[in-house]
């Protein structure tokens, strides 16, 4: 088995995700889809404030996975944007279809959902793909 290593800037992974969670928040907000998402969910409407603490740990996640990916797997923005797509499109957009299909949400509530997560790692994947190109200083290796 070769070793490779690999080179993530965890600057640009915590970056990419907080900015992520942002954009989420933009996103389900009244002045995107907030109106949808709140006509059609069937939460409560009020989320406790703790919630908020561990939200943007999803993002962060998500972008050290797609960082990981990207590292390994592609070296430009054009297939870091393909292989994000088909990451999306393989677990978001099937299991938003599944929980629409199966599960009785709403269709629009399910676009909504997909849309956020499709916008979030596009983000990630542009960010994190020119940061990568770019190689600043601080970065961590780790072998493989």
């Amino acid at each position: 088995m070769s070793r490779k290593s690999i080179s993530i800037n965890y600057w640009a992974v915590i970056a990419a995700g907080l900015i992520a969670f942002t954009l989420s928040l933009l996103w389900y907000s009244p002045i995107l889809f907030g109106e949808i998402w709140t006509k059609y969910r069937t939460a409560p409407p009020s989320v406790p404030g703790w919630t908020m603490l561990f939200a943007p740990l999803r993002e962060l996640i998500a972008s050290y996975v797609l960082a990981l990916l990207i590292t390994q797997l592609t070296s430009d923005l054009k297939n870091a944007v393909k292989l994000i797509f088909l990451l999306w499109l393989a677990f978001h957009a099937v299991g938003m279809a599944g929980a629409v299909i199966w599960d009785n949400m709403p269709w629009q509530l399910g676009m909504v959902h997909a849309g956020d997560w499709l916008m979030k790692m596009l983000f990630m994947a542009i960010a994190l793909s020119l940061w990568h190109k770019n190689k600043p200083s601080l970065t961590a290796n780790i072998e493989r």
